[in-house]
């Protein structure tokens, strides 16, 4: 099995069926899931791409009250940045990965 050295896990809500269309125009090269419910759910496992262009884009689809959250996962340079789309903007914050699995196996290594 291939490793994939970059990844993006994205979640749209609060979507019309316009938005929807717009949105999967601007997200060319992603897999989309567009269930009847408003939401759009977005994958990328593969070569490094321009997420945080690709999410400006969609911004300014969203709107004030469409909202999305995005991971990017750089396995190559060991990072993760979590992307908030919410009330017309985009924000970001990065996401320690080494934190992360400390924190998970250490649940794991607990005496019961």
């Amino acid at each position: 099995m291939m490793r994939r050295d970059f990844c993006v896990y994205g979640h749209l809500s609060h979507l019309s069926s316009f938005q929807k269309q717009q949105i999967a125009a601007r997200l060319v090269g992603y897999e989309l899931t567009t269930p009847e419910d408003g939401t759009l759910d977005f994958v990328h496992e593969g070569p490094f791409r321009d997420v945080e262009a690709d999410l400006h884009s969609v911004v300014e689809v969203l709107g004030e009250h469409g909202r999305g959250v995005v991971d990017v996962i750089d396995h190559s340079q060991w990072q993760m940045t979590r992307y908030f789309l919410e009330h017309g903007r985009l924000r970001s914050v990065p996401i320690y990965l080494d934190h992360a699995l400390d924190t998970a196996y250490r649940s794991e290594m607990r005496d019961p």
